[in-house]
């Protein structure tokens, strides 16, 4: 290898140990990630190559090679790339390649919604997005959307698009389409910090319409608590652990949002009504939830579900209800201000 260019830049790079491509690009992704960045497009001797280590490409030795170009890429903005650019291939797929002879374009359908799925789920992994708690405007999950359309790609790899096939896949497509601006919204309030210069009434905005969301989660979440008991009850720990983990995340992202909260809103409420009918601040509210959490992990550990059950319907349920009517205060406090 003669020259490594990394950003168009020739870098000053001695080799130690490398031996071929794949070492080289080890190396420089891990400098690129500690810096926030990824890793964009690769190219050997003006051809890209796929991003992939186990492929031929990468072990092919340095000797061969002359330069070596790697492109990056705040990962914030790839992934704000990537989300627009599977918006705008979801309609290429339709409008393009199942309008017409659709097994003819068998091949670039499938291989095009591969990308899509794969973009999406990288893209919500890069944003810190959960795909369990994005909900559309008819209330479905985006999460469900992302694994009936990987289903699909698994049962179509296997065989040729069939009419029924394709009536499906739009509604798939249509499905995952209408949530790219709830994306949108939940990547700029999760990566604020990003976005220094929006205007603050879009970002309350956003701000509303996630805590709406949230407050409609939380309200059909209360159920899991008993669910929870029942299934330890009944030795399937997995679906226990499942909606837990679930619940979990749902208390993540409201407790993130509240620092945002906090900077684009003018009479931000800090306040809930506890099971006392006295007002405490969120933040006793989530140490609290927090502790009992902990104890219910530890009953968990001790295998005293009886422990568990009790603490997730007697003591955390009862704070996870007034944390509801808080996003409920929260949503109306912003459309009223």
């Amino acid at each position: 290898m003669d020259v490594l260019l990394i950003n168009e830049e020739k870098i000053d790079y001695t080799l130690e140990k490398e031996k071929n491509v794949g070492d080289v690009i080890k190396n420089v992704e891990s400098c690129v990630v500690s810096n926030g960045n990824v890793i964009e497009s690769i190219t050997v001797d003006e051809r890209i190559i796929p991003f992939d280590y186990t492929s031929s490409e990468f072990r092919r030795s340095l000797s061969e090679i002359k330069v070596l170009k790697i492109s990056t890429s705040n990962h914030t903005e790839l992934a704000f790339h990537t989300i627009v650019t599977v918006g705008e291939y979801i309609n290429k797929v339709l409008d393009e390649y199942v309008r017409v002879d659709f097994l003819k374009f068998h091949d670039e359908i499938i291989e095009g919604l591969k990308l899509i799925h794969e973009g999406t789920v990288d893209s919500l992994r890069l944003l810190k997005i959960k795909s369990a708690l994005v909900l559309n405007s008819d209330s479905s999950v985006l999460s469900q959307t992302l694994t009936e359309l990987g289903d699909f790609i698994s049962r179509y790899e296997k065989r040729y698009l069939d009419e029924e096939g394709v009536i499906t896949l739009r509604e798939h497509l249509g499905k995952l389409l209408h949530f790219i601006p709830k994306i949108f919204k939940w990547a700029v309030v999760k990566n604020n910090s990003a976005f220094v210069t929006i205007e603050k009434a879009r970002m309350k905005s956003y701000l509303k319409t996630l805590y709406s969301d949230l407050h409609i989660l939380c309200v059909g979440s209360v159920k899991k608590f008993e669910r929870i008991g029942r299934y330890l009850q009944l030795g399937d720990d997995l679906h226990a652990m499942n909606d837990l983990f679930y619940l979990v995340e749902l208390l993540d992202d409201i407790t993130l949002l509240v620092p945002v909260a906090q900077k684009y809103i003018g009479r931000f409420s800090g306040l809930f009504i506890g099971m006392d009918q006295s007002e405490i601040g969120y933040e006793e509210l989530f140490k609290v939830l927090a502790c009992k959490l902990r104890d219910v992990e530890t009953a968990f550990r001790e295998g005293d579900m009886i422990t568990v059950g009790d603490e997730l319907e007697y003591e955390v349920k009862p704070l996870f209800e007034s944390l509801t009517g808080w996003l409920q205060k929260m949503y109306e406090l912003i459309q009223n201000e």
